[in-house]
């Protein structure tokens, strides 16, 4: 006479369903997160700085500039020495917990551990 339904998921087993759904989604946006790790950068406008803080920049890391330098020409150099850093990840993370921990000391690196 009439079809059979197949009987609809009991009220247990669809909160089991939705909890198992949040997990996934969860998850996937974790191995999203990961994938990005590393690839937000943001971007410093070097010409909006003032020239004395470009010259000390270039001094403290020895870029070789000419004396009579425009702003411009130093902070193209500049932007492109900061462009081409790279970063160890432990080393600034263990610095800085160290010197948040102990205030005014400085680590000296490279740490053998």
């Amino acid at each position: 006479m009439g079809v059979k339904q197949k009987p609809t998921q009991t009220t247990s087993n669809n909160g089991l369903n939705q909890a198992s759904d949040r997990d996934k989604d969860r998850e996937k946006k974790r191995r999203t997160a990961e994938t990005n790790v590393g690839k937000e950068f943001q971007t410093i406008d070097f010409n909006s700085m003032d020239i004395s803080i470009l010259r000390k920049y270039a001094r403290v890391h020895k870029i070789k500039t000419k004396a009579k330098t425009s702003k411009e020409e130093l902070a193209a150099a500049v932007s492109r020495h900061f462009a081409n850093q790279t970063v160890k990840e432990l080393d600034t993370i263990t610095c800085f917990l160290y010197t948040a921990h102990y205030k005014d000391s400085v680590l000296r690196l490279p740490l053998h551990i």
